[in-house]
């Protein structure tokens, strides 16, 4: 999923719910310093993580070693410690996980 992605998502859930595990900030992945990484934290409310993502667009980041990168809708996001670069990508299923459901798998 990509950020403007992710947002419509989580503008769909209570803004007040806490979930276990979010994310509380946000800077240039160090993978691809083009691209959204977001700092996992605990027990954090879907206002914040919102608010972090909502934030970030159209912002220009600076990258880990330099250079200025500007995220957009467009833009992969992963999960990840600032200054690492071993993160997952927030999937659909990534996701959804964070969130609390467990969506069903689709049958091939």
């Amino acid at each position: 999923m990509m950020l403007g992605e992710i947002i419509q998502r989580l503008e769909k859930e209570d803004p007040n719910r806490v979930v276990p595990l979010g994310w509380n900030r946000a800077y240039s992945w160090r993978g691809i310093y083009s691209e959204l990484a977001v700092n996992p934290a605990k027990n954090v409310p879907i206002k914040k993580m919102l608010e972090v993502l909502k934030d970030s667009l159209g912002q220009t980041f600076t990258g880990y070693k330099g250079g200025e990168y500007q995220m957009g809708e467009y833009t992969d996001v992963y999960l990840d410690l600032w200054g690492r670069s071993n993160g997952n990508r927030i999937g659909f299923y990534l996701l959804e996980f964070l969130l609390g459901n467990t969506p069903e798998p689709e049958t091939y």
